[in-house]
């Protein structure tokens, strides 16, 4: 979830759009009931759908969460792009995001741009410019870097003697898109190892010659938040208990030791 915003934000931008409630839900995907309770501060707004409103509308995120900067991104004259929601808004700035389902599809496409062009795209505020995708990860092998459904937001290397040894990293290859720390021999430059962060998974190599991109990990958008391992009730009750045993055996051991003679 998103941190808590002014009730009026997503009033004033649904005046400004001329949308009833009904309306501008439907467009970001969620209830009149939902939209309600997030107006009224009854609920707050979910990732998904911060992005979604970004999207659609063109709205700057830092405005509807902190009030502050413009409400929308200027438009650049040049390229003009339309979205799936009638609006009129320039490409530039904006990031491709290549979710889990369509990876298969990326790794034929990558370098059509009418392909490219079909893709979902988000306005992310610290990287509109350059050249980035944003990546949704899949499985569990970058826990705890890395948690499946996280979108990674990632900077293209221009070449393979780029990589740097340990670098977190998106590697488009002939396989498939994963997330992986990568590594590269000196002596051989023609093999691309594959590390994981979680250690159930087994370090690999592929051929460099089938890898398509390589692209730096240099953020992540998450919902995902870790909580303190919670120690079991019963294991907290075990562990007193063992405590207390201690403590008695020493006592029983410190009345049974012999007082030292005294000496005449």
């Amino acid at each position: 979830m998103v941190k808590s915003m002014s009730d009026s934000r997503l009033v004033v931008l649904r005046d400004l759009l001329s949308l009833s409630q009904q309306e501008f839900a439907s467009r970001i995907g969620i209830t009149q009931g939902a939209l309600s309770q997030l107006e009224s501060q009854k609920s707050k707004l979910s990732l998904d759908s911060l992005l979604k409103i970004n999207r659609v509308f063109g709205v700057d995120c830092n405005w509807l969460v902190t009030g502050e900067g413009e409400i929308f991104y200027q438009s650049s004259e040049s390229e003009p792009q339309s979205m799936d929601n009638g609006y009129q808004i320039s490409r530039e700035g904006y990031i491709p995001l290549i979710r889990g389902e369509a990876h298969a599809g990326y790794i034929e496409n990558y370098l059509d741009e009418k392909y490219l062009d079909t893709l979902e795209v988000y306005k992310i505020p610290g990287y509109e410019t350059g050249g980035y995708r944003l990546f949704e990860v899949e499985g569990d092998s970058m826990i705890p870097s890395i948690y499946p459904g996280e979108i990674v937001v990632c900077e293209r290397l221009p070449d393979t003697l780029s990589i740097e040894n340990g670098a977190l990293c998106i590697v488009v290859a002939e396989e498939g898109i994963v997330a992986k720390r990568t590594y590269v021999y000196e002596e051989d430059r023609n093999m691309l190892i594959l590390k994981s962060d979680n250690t159930d998974y087994k370090t690999y190599s592929i051929p460099m010659d089938s890898v398509r991109e390589v692209w730096r990990v240099r953020a992540k958008i998450t919902n995902v938040f870790v909580q303190p391992q919670v120690v079991d009730s019963s294991k907290l009750r075990e562990l007193e208990a063992d405590i207390m045993t201690l403590k008695a055996e020493m006592s029983r051991l410190s009345a049974e030791k012999p007082s030292p003679s005294t000496t005449e």
